[in-house]
């Protein structure tokens, strides 16, 4: 397998990670206009953990990578209107879709390994583990981005972490216990929260408007999720419809804007 590595190299590991419940449930205790301070003493009420400063660390984690605040209050976003009001489905299409793109393994293992074996299962007369990325494959791309004197346990911890937040956006299936398989799937994520993370990740790099390709191809949300051409459309029209895209045109292009941030 050939490697493209990115730039800036080894990359961390992935050992310390917020439980997707956990995530769920501070991101529930927040209200709008809620004081940032009283919002993290409710939530190490909340936190199972017994130890305050990994309590401290997810909240840490939650409040800098998915809560929308103005560095004081909680803010009434589209966002969190969004995750608090969605059913399961909805709800982790979000969380994922916001957290992984700040987890530098996960674009690397995108490219290198999920999307290349998306392409082959895709081809026409694919054979039937065409979609299979083998434990090697896995192995071969870690020790290839991780320090060189990373140890046994946070290799496997990290691998295992990867592993799992890719299957939980949907993008790979585990199977297995012993021992365990993995293969690439196209995901089917929630297409109102779709359209929430093109229009967030537009925002964050200050585009005001995307050419529709870029949405279905080229964004992190495109990557990360992996959908069909047909379901990626359905997505972007069903997330128009609610407001949280907008439709424009560019000499007979389709260009799309992101829908207002706060509700």
């Amino acid at each position: 397998m050939e490697l493209t590595l990115p730039d800036e190299l080894p990359l961390p590991t992935w050992t310390r990670t917020l439980n997707e419940d956990d995530a769920k449930e501070l991101l529930d205790a927040a209200s709008p206009g809620l004081p940032l301070e009283e919002w993290r003493e409710l939530s190490h009420s909340i936190l199972p953990q017994a130890g305050r400063a990994r309590r401290q660390e997810l909240v840490r984690i939650v409040e800098r990578d998915l809560l929308d605040h103005d560095g004081e209050v909680i803010r009434d976003s589209v966002f969190l209107d969004l995750f608090q009001n969605g059913s399961p489905h909805e709800r982790s299409t979000l969380l994922f879709g916001r957290l992984l793109p700040n987890r530098p393994l996960v674009p690397v293992a995108l490219e290198a390994l999920v999307h290349p074996a998306l392409e082959r299962a895709d081809e026409p007369l694919a054979a039937l583990d065409a979609a299979l990325i083998s434990e090697d494959a896995w192995n071969e791309l870690l020790r290839a981005v991780l320090p060189p004197d990373t140890g046994t346990e946070a290799f496997k911890k990290t691998r295992q972490t990867l592993q799992r937040y890719l299957a939980g956006a949907g993008v790979i299936l585990i199977e297995g216990n012993t021992t365990r398989t993995t293969t690439a799937q196209h995901s089917r994520p929630a297409p109102i929260p779709f359209g929430w993370l093109l229009a967030h990740e537009m925002r964050l790099n200050a585009r005001t408007e995307a050419p529709l390709s870029w949405a279905m191809r080229e964004s992190f949300a495109a990557q990360l999720f992996a959908p069909d051409p047909f379901y990626a459309q359905t997505c972007i029209d069903t997330a128009v419809a609610a407001g949280v895209l907008e439709r424009g045109y560019l000499l007979g292009d389709t260009r799309l804007h992101p829908g207002p941030e706060d509700r």
